[in-house]
């Protein structure tokens, strides 16, 4: 046999392996998926030690606290709507399942019945309202969360926040009024957690 035969049988032989390998990793992710919005598989092993040495890296020299509240405090959104990061939208978005968005969307989103995420890159003006609102991003207007109000570490809300529940993390930044929803009087909008030793 010539070289460019053995060449070829190379060439196939690799190109059978990736679709192999492929095919084979497609049906890992589908039964992962499936498991997990049943509830009943664990991760993948190769995931799961991946997921540990993600938090390993992220965990302060002086303890867990700080990662055992970042992972109580991002929440996860069931399959819904997503507005992606090259996305535009000018008006007004209403929604009947959960939304995550990535994108700019100029005008009111409003899914009063389910959870509204608004990632790192994302931006809403006007008005966001939603059972659970969670922000990563830039919010101007009006924020109401019929059930709890999340702002992470790199929110910045300028406008008015109403919510029965209020949850912020260091690093966010609100610029406006904060209202209460349904509360009893004497009940606390925002709970306060202790502060870590050695800071003020």
């Amino acid at each position: 046999m010539g070289i460019q035969t053995w060449f070829i049988f190379l060439g196939v032989a690799a190109m059978t392996l990736i679709v192999w390998d492929g095919r084979r990793r497609k049906g890992q992710r589908r039964a992962t998926e499936v498991g997990l919005s049943t509830g009943l598989a664990a991760p993948l092993p190769a995931a799961q030690a991946s997921l540990q040495a993600v938090a390993s890296m992220s965990e302060p020299a002086g303890g867990t606290a700080n990662a055992e509240v970042q992972k109580t405090v991002v929440p996860h959104v069931e399959e819904g709507s997503r507005i992606g990061m090259a996305t535009r939208v000018l008006g007004n978005l209403t929604a009947r399942e959960p939304v995550v968005i990535k994108g700019s969307i100029e005008g009111a989103v409003i899914a009063q019945d389910h959870h509204v995420m608004v990632t790192m890159s994302g931006r809403v003006s006007s008005h966001l309202e939603g059972r659970e609102v969670s922000v990563d991003g830039q919010v101007a207007g009006v924020v109401k969360a019929g059930d709890k109000l999340t702002l992470l570490s790199r929110a910045r809300v300028e406008g008015s926040l109403a919510a029965r529940r209020l949850e912020c993390l260091a690093g966010a930044r609100v610029r406006g009024e904060v209202a209460a929803l349904g509360l009893s009087a004497g009940a606390p909008l925002v709970a306060c957690a202790q502060a870590e030793p050695g800071l003020p």
